[in-house]
């Protein structure tokens, strides 16, 4: 049996698929400056406690923002690999680090938003002058993460019902 011709609109389209490669480039430039980033605030925190500042509480807030930093760059990565999995092949990964959908990527961008908001929360309510100033920031970004968590949460029951 001959095999039918594939039909050019159709080899443009699967070829269009490799245009994902300039995001995995470009991601990939961007998380290795953002562990480049965390790798310098580490440093500088570091720096910083040993000279006295672990007395302050601002260093606990310096530290989530260290830890933060690391999250999203392991989001990028994240989703790094994802979108290569996703679009032009498979790679040899550990079974939770498989991305199935563009619905997971997102799901790992929410929780990483979810905690930077958190952490910005807390270190607003260390910065603010006053009272009703804390309560106000500290109010928005708890909507704010409510909503992002009740986002997420619905996106798994609408994941789960045609899943």
């Amino acid at each position: 049996m001959s095999e039918v011709p594939e039909k050019p609109i159709n080899q443009i389209l699967n070829s269009s698929r490799y245009l994902v490669l300039i995001a995995v480039v470009g991601l990939s430039i961007t998380t290795i400056a953002s562990f480049g980033w965390s790798v310098a605030k580490s440093i500088q925190l570091i720096i910083d406690l040993m000279q006295g500042e672990w007395r302050s509480d601002m260093s606990v807030v310096r530290l989530l923002s260290v830890i933060d930093m690391y999250l999203i760059s392991i989001v990028q990565l994240i989703v790094v690999i994802g979108l290569y999995e996703l679009f032009i092949d498979e790679l040899k990964v550990p079974e939770w680090l498989r991305v199935d959908s563009l619905n997971d990527l997102k799901k790992s961008i929410i929780d990483v938003l979810v905690i930077f908001m958190a952490v910005k929360g807390i270190e607003g309510l260390l910065k603010k002058e006053t009272p009703l100033d804390a309560l106000i920031f500290s109010g928005a970004v708890g909507i704010l993460v409510l909503v992002l968590t009740l986002f997420r949460w619905q996106a798994s029951l609408s994941k789960g019902a045609h899943g």
